[in-house]
């Protein structure tokens, strides 16, 4: 007798997919995708592909690497994408101008034993043959899930074009401009990947690609607004060699954004679209059971008024067991690692989500 297990609904796009996980059947119960995928389900309207391993385990795996290969993606690439999906519509979560109706109104089946994402609408099935090995079919309705995909890129590619106009009628040389295309990007860079498994699933669909260019056309939208953002860094502590550090790990990481940096700033600000990041660090040696160094980070970022836009304020303690020194280094790493793409840069980039409000 046959079982069909199902697991829990989520709410997730990340996670939107569902599975049919079914017990080992008798031998005389053999299902006809094993004996002939083709005829069971026809590729006119199914992406299914079929795998056997000795364990259900390793026949899971392959089946849904098997799958994933048919979109020329591995499962690595499908559950990162998944991840960074996630991640967008949890930071637009609150934001008034965006709202991702149609990614939170699919309600799916997980089988919360894989940790496979990123692919909408799969059916799953496992059969025991009589030499213990394990057979899974993994499969896609190709109209149910182009439908769905259809809708996610359609809604993605409507809150795109808004955010274009929003960083067209923002003063540019300003971080509004430049976050609101940032924003874009990464959306689009999740929407391209949804386009791709949709020609796949209908390959017409390669005359219905989002009108906004893909996301390369974005990012270079927004590296030339963020050309137009020099940002000063100075940095005050006790050593030179520290100070010199800290301006460029601070320079690499707003560079990486595609921002001008100038390591050594004019006293004044002059013109638009010139930020001054001002840092102070200090350190202090502790010595109890283990010999440590703890470190104060405050930041400020300026405007061209010299007002305050941004701050931040971060400490920390690294120990060593008998060396003040390497105690000490430790720590200077730990300030340096925060610029670059600890605490600090990460705390930066959520307040570049603030101007989408």
């Amino acid at each position: 007798m046959k079982t069909t297990i199902k697991a829990g609904g989520i709410f997730l796009l990340c996670t939107m997919f569902f599975f049919y996980g079914n017990t080992p059947a008798a031998a005389q119960d053999v299902p006809g995708w094993v004996v002939n995928l083709e005829r069971a389900f026809p590729s006119r309207d199914w992406l299914a592909v079929s795998a056997q391993g000795p364990s259900r385990q390793q026949a899971e795996a392959a089946a849904m690497s098997a799958l994933a290969q048919v979109f020329r993606v591995n499962v690595e690439s499908l559950t990162q994408s998944s991840t960074q999906f996630s991640q967008i519509i949890s930071g637009a979560a609150g934001l008034q101008n965006i709202s991702f109706e149609e990614s939170q109104n699919f309600t799916q089946d997980v089988n919360l034993s894989t940790n496979i994402r990123g692919l909408i609408g799969v059916q799953f099935d496992v059969f025991q043959a009589p030499d213990r090995t394990f057979h899974v079919n993994a499969r896609m309705n190709r109209r149910e899930s182009a439908a769905r995909y259809y809708a996610m890129i359609r809604e993605n590619t409507a809150i795109i074009n808004s955010l274009f106009s929003s960083a067209a009628a923002a003063e540019q040389g300003t971080f509004d401009a430049f976050s609101t295309l940032s924003f874009a990007h990464s959306l689009a860079q999740v929407t391209d990947n949804f386009q791709n498994i949709l020609e796949v699933l209908d390959p017409t669909a390669v005359n219905r690609r989002p009108d906004y260019g893909g996301a390369n056309a974005i990012r270079a939208k927004m590296l030339e607004s963020a050309a137009l953002i020099t940002i000063g860094i100075v940095v005050n502590t006790e050593r030179a060699e520290d100070r010199v550090m800290f301006t460029r790990a601070a320079g690499s990481f707003f560079r990486d954004l595609g921002f001008r940096v100038n390591e050594q700033p004019p006293a004044g600000q002059q013109g638009a679209g010139n930020y001054v990041l001002r840092a102070n660090v200090r350190f202090e040696e502790l010595r109890q059971s283990v010999i440590s160094s703890r470190y104060f980070l405050d930041a400020a970022l300026e405007n061209p008024g010299g007002l305050a836009v941004f701050t931040f304020t971060g400490d920390g303690r690294r120990a060593h067991p008998n060396t003040p020194s390497e105690a000490r280094r430790l720590a200077v790493q730990a300030v340096e690692t925060s610029f670059r793409n600890g605490n600090f840069a990460g705390e930066f980039k959520t307040w570049l989500n603030l101007f989408l409000d």
